[in-house]
């Protein structure tokens, strides 16, 4: 018995040590630059990367408030940059708490990889950051930008980013995501893009549309409700409004609100012809209508439900065509459809992909089931 506590007593002790010890790598706040987020430009001139982060400190008082720093530095690369900032600064960078890392146009049309080596490879950037475009002369402009909502401009956009869904204007990227699409086969990246409105003499951080890449190039750019006919195609919308003009020939108008959507494609391959086939079926409700024209009773709604359905595989169709031809990137993912549907075929056309891409054909099918029309009945009239 007393061998066998002996036991326990040995195999508890180093164990206490790891439990009890605190946090090994533990540092005080003052002793680093905790960074909220990270802007990455290139100044081709010098020949060097010039990188911005929003460092935040906690105010002392009663209250507890943050504030916001914008910090830039130069280097030859990002981790050159990184630490040229301590070198400076006197401090190390903190990056956990990093939310977003904004990439400029101009780095982007040369390919991304290089600059987001660094965030993938640092043990400290978590995998789930997220990716933008800056659509400006520069990335550091959208951290210098303002907002009231909120004490840094990275919580602000990270709050966008996880709200996507409710608009459906862009598709939020993490940056394990864009590493995953980047490696895989049959489909293109994207990013959404972030740019600078200005809204009561305020300059304000805006996020719409999507960087189109090939490979870790950017070649173009899609805006919102093209965004949103992407992710129709992707199987990826599950919110957003669209809306449906002159129905019937009237002068009234219609906003549905997307409730939820279901796509499937079915890659036709016939004599060397590919066909994408695609089936997406929508439920909708009506949000506002915007005229007298009664779309509530059944035969309404049958009009309604026609036009929407025109609308929806009218705007898809002009979106992959556009894609198509001026991008000529592979980013709804047919290519990995047919990877993933009929392997034996891709083997043969996948060193080929990029010129077959623009030249594939695209048959659609939309199914609009209108669900309900919030709260009103009938279109509100004015009296005599």
């Amino acid at each position: 018995m007393i061998k066998l506590k002996n036991k326990i007593i040995f195999f508890m002790i180093p164990i206490s040590m790891f439990i009890l010890s605190g946090c090994w790598n533990y540092r005080e706040i003052n002793d680093v630059n905790i960074i909220n987020g990270a802007a990455v430009d290139f100044f081709e001139e010098k020949d060097e990367y010039v990188l911005s982060v929003e460092v935040i400190k906690p105010l002392a008082g009663q209250d507890f408030k943050l504030e916001a720093d914008i910090v830039s530095e130069k280097g030859k690369s990002i981790f050159d940059a990184v630490r040229n900032m301590v070198v400076h600064s006197g401090k190390k960078g903190y990056w956990p708490h990093a939310k977003v890392f904004i990439i400029s146009k101009e780095i982007a049309k040369k390919g991304v990889i290089e600059v987001i080596d660094f965030i993938n490879r640092d043990a400290e950037v978590r995998s789930d950051i997220w990716l933008l475009i800056s659509e400006g002369k520069t990335a550091k402009e959208i951290l210098e930008s303002e907002t009231k909502l909120h004490s840094t401009i990275s919580a602000h956009l990270e709050d966008k980013l996880k709200n996507k869904d409710s608009v459906s204007k862009f598709e939020a990227i993490e940056l394990h995501q864009f590493l995953k699409d980047l490696a895989a086969e049959g489909i293109s990246c994207t990013i959404p893009i972030a740019r600078i409105t200005v809204k009561e003499n305020e300059k304000v951080p805006e996020i719409f549309g999507m960087g189109v890449f090939k490979k870790d190039k950017l070649v173009g750019y899609i805006d919102g409700n093209e965004t949103m006919s992407m992710m129709l195609v992707k199987d990826q919308l599950k919110a957003g409004v669209f809306v449906v003009e002159k129905v019937d020939n009237s002068d009234t108008s219609c906003a549905l609100e997307i409730f939820k959507t279901k796509t499937k494609i079915n890659p036709v391959i016939k004599d060397g012809d590919i066909t994408m086939k695609i089936d997406s079926k929508l439920d909708v409700g009506i949000g506002e209508i915007l005229g007298e024209e009664d779309l509530i009773s059944e035969p309404g709604r049958n009009k309604l439900k026609t036009q929407a359905e025109e609308v929806v595989k009218k705007e898809v169709l002009k979106t992959i065509k556009k894609v198509q031809k001026e991008y000529g990137s592979d980013i709804f993912g047919f290519g990995n459809t047919i990877y993933r549907k009929k392997p034996n075929e891709w083997k043969i056309i996948k060193d080929d992909w990029d010129n077959i891409f623009p030249n594939v054909r695209v048959d659609m099918n939309v199914e609009v089931n209108i669900k309900g029309s919030a709260l009103t009945s009938k279109p509100i009239k004015a009296g005599d």
